[in-house]
């Protein structure tokens, strides 16, 4: 059995149960240092991972939903067999998937900026773009950040990007994504798998209020699969809503996690 890379913050020995965070595409664990940290100084034992196929994570050519939520679980067992669980974006999606097929498995469960459906866009232009860099002449990140400035205008995007590369003296540059599985699944990453039960499981969706992520038109089926969920949108945040409004989203998070739990 493989097991997830991660970042344990916190204290596995305190009596509540640990939390479980789930980056989104491209991402990696490093992306939610600050919460985890912030939320291990309140008393949470954090354990951000790297999904699969991403960070410091086993690289492999399946990239399914059942296959990150399984994912999951294995780290979940590893620390008691029930945590609560939260997701952003595409691990948003493997935390619902997670929910809804172990729903013994998950505390409670947060949602960050996506929703239990089926989306027309994908990112393959994105990889594309990555595959674009010659990485046998990165020398330094600000390098790496020109070339990729010749696609990508959004700096920000640029520098989230380029966490995920890997550059060392004497070697040379990598992405620490495997482009290449990302692409072959891109139609099942976009998708949001066949399950017909839902999770009673206490949910809280957020969604930015600039993202079109998770419309009205989604509610419903938020609903469907998660009728004990509560849904909180954030003025003025887009798909990083947790960065972008990061104490207004750590407020929801201590609030739902700590005081009501």
């Amino acid at each position: 059995m493989k097991i997830l890379n991660f970042e344990h913050f916190g204290d596995s020995r305190g009596n509540r149960r640990p939390l479980v965070i789930a980056h989104g595409l491209f991402g990696s664990c490093k992306n939610w240092r600050t919460i985890s940290r912030n939320l291990s100084l309140r008393g949470v034992d954090v354990i951000a991972v790297d999904m699969r196929n991403h960070g410091q994570s086993f690289w492999d050519n399946d990239h399914s939903y059942i296959d990150l939520a399984n994912d999951l679980k294995n780290v979940i067992d590893q620390f008691g067999g029930i945590a609560d669980v939260i997701g952003h974006s595409m691990g948003g999606k493997a935390a619902m998937t997670l929910s809804l097929n172990y729903p013994q498995s998950v505390g409670n469960l947060v949602v960050i900026d996506i929703a239990p459906i089926t989306y027309t866009h994908d990112q393959s232009a994105n990889i594309e773009i990555m595959e674009r860099l010659n990485l046998n002449y990165i020398e330094s990140r600000s390098e790496a950040d020109r070339e990729l400035s010749k696609y990508v205008s959004d700096a920000s995007l640029r520098a989230f990007f380029l966490q995920s590369l890997e550059i060392k003296g004497g070697t040379h540059a990598r992405w620490l994504i495997n482009l290449g599985a990302l692409q072959r699944n891109m139609e099942k990453i976009m998708a949001f798998p066949k399950i017909y039960t839902s999770s009673l499981v206490d949910s809280l969706f957020i969604r930015g209020s600039m993202s079109t992520y998770v419309e009205d038109a989604n509610f419903s089926a938020i609903s469907r699969y998660f009728p004990n969920s509560k849904i909180i949108t954030v003025a003025g945040a887009g798909h990083w809503v947790h960065v972008e409004k990061q104490q207004l989203v750590m407020s929801y998070l201590i609030k739902f996690l700590l005081e009501t739990s």
